[in-house]
């Protein structure tokens, strides 16, 4: 599949930096002309630059920043935000939790709920979700991203295509008037897909991503019933995100 083989060049790159169509097209066995359309996509991302004959990988290309670095930054503001998200959360729901650090903060307030299913695509969330009572946990299967420790690509979105829930908390990587973005590419789709299962949507960021651009747009800020950041956001920012008619929740 698409995402597959582009997350295949990458890691193959990361190792290399410069690697031939022809030898991606023999080692993924798919035609050079569908190596040719798979580099165009990640030049177009800015994660590649193409060569004649091959592709060279770009320094620092954003697969997302390590899980092991993004736990340390605004730990307590995370903390907040995850209590503040399970008391939008009732006895017998069914919700997904995006991968990040952030949303993991969510599962320590879950420990009173009865009865509820958690869907997640994040390897640290569904570790921390082992052991709790009330709580049947769903992991999402899928390609995995070993820098930021979940899962994507098509078997995972075909895997959320099979579920409805009430509330889906997602993270991001950046938030502005223009849309929601993500820092890594390959979890556009699996975010899409996360959207599209739930009634209702809920944003959860610190305050550095208000305001902020990043490299991969995924959903308009409308899509959004609420944001929920910490009381620290800059004000000016969150007066524009309000101008759109979104409510947020500072924690």
């Amino acid at each position: 599949m698409r995402m597959e083989r582009q997350i295949e060049i990458l890691s193959f790159l990361r190792n290399t930096n410069v690697v031939q169509i022809k030898e991606l097209s023999d080692r993924l066995r798919v035609s050079r002309n569908t190596i040719r359309r798979d580099l165009k996509r990640l030049e177009e991302e800015g994660l590649v630059r193409i060569t004649h004959g091959g592709a060279v990988g770009i320094q620092n290309a954003p697969m997302g920043i390590p899980l092991g670095i993004r736990e340390d930054q605004y730990a307590e503001e995370k903390v907040r935000i995850g209590k503040k998200a399970a008391e939008l959360i009732q006895d017998g729901d069914a919700i997904i939790l995006d991968a990040g650090t952030t949303t993991e903060r969510i599962v320590s307030f879950l420990k009173d709920k009865k009865n509820l299913t958690v869907i997640t695509n994040g390897l640290n969330i569904a570790l921390c979700l082992l052991g709790i009572p009330g709580v049947t946990a769903l992991l999402v299967g899928g390609v995995m991203n070993e820098i930021t420790r979940c899962t994507a690509g098509f078997y995972a979105e075909e895997f959320l295509r099979q579920f409805h829930v009430s509330t889906a908390f997602i993270s991001a990587g950046g938030v502005t008037v223009d849309g929601v973005m993500n820092t890594n590419a390959f979890e556009v789709r699996i975010k899409r897909s996360m959207i599209q299962a739930a009634d209702r949507v809920v944003l959860v960021v610190t305050r550095d991503k208000i305001g902020k651009t990043s490299l991969a747009p995924f959903a308009k800020l409308e899509e959004f019933d609420v944001i929920l950041t910490d009381s620290k956001a800059p004000e000016e920012e969150l007066e524009k995100l309000r101008g759109k008619g979104v409510e947020i929740v500072l924690c």
